[in-house]
């Protein structure tokens, strides 16, 4: 479902259950009328929808990853609030310092690392975790596939993607 268009024309569209990649660029995206921007970026997403997959290259709204709302699980199984995975700037009032602050850290940790959603909250958070590349790259049977993730699947053993980050988030 799409939120709202970007300025390069792409449809934004709203988390749902399923695995990312975010292989595109972090763009900012200031709504009119919205004291706060929030992030997209293009995605090779595999959704969940009512026990059958689809295959898709879509533009995602991934600041939802961050909200207090949001849930992060470590390797552990630990339960994080995602909006404490970032480093909060000094100036809590500056909205230019947040927006630098989490886009510091969805380029470094979010961006070309495999993630799987697992659940959708109220307020638009999200549960999610890491997975491996490995993960990531088994289709499941019968997908409905995009042409342009049918060209993703052609093309899988050229795509690299990133592993979990090996220190500490923030």
């Amino acid at each position: 479902m799409a939120i709202a268009v970007d300025k390069t024309g792409h449809s934004i569209n709203l988390l749902k259950k399923g695995k990312y990649v975010f292989t595109g660029a972090l763009t900012i995206v200031q709504e009119e009328g919205a004291s706060v921007p929030y992030f997209s970026a293009e995605a090779i997403a595999i959704i969940e929808k009512d026990s059958e997959f689809e295959g898709d290259v879509i533009h995602v709204k991934l600041s939802d990853l961050i909200l207090k709302q949001s849930s992060f699980i470590d390797e552990n199984g630990k339960i994080l609030e995602a909006h404490k995975l970032y480093v909060w700037p000094r100036n809590l009032g500056s909205t230019t310092q947040w927006t630098a602050g989490k886009e510091e850290f969805l380029n470094e940790f979010v961006m070309n690392f495999p993630i799987e959603v697992l659940s959708l909250e109220e307020s638009n958070g999200v549960t999610w975790k890491y997975i491996t590349p490995e993960e990531f790259k088994v289709i499941p049977e019968g997908i409905n596939s995009s042409d342009s993730f049918k060209e993703y699947q052609e093309h899988m053993g050229e795509y690299f993607f990133l592993r979990r980050p090996l220190k500490e988030v923030k």
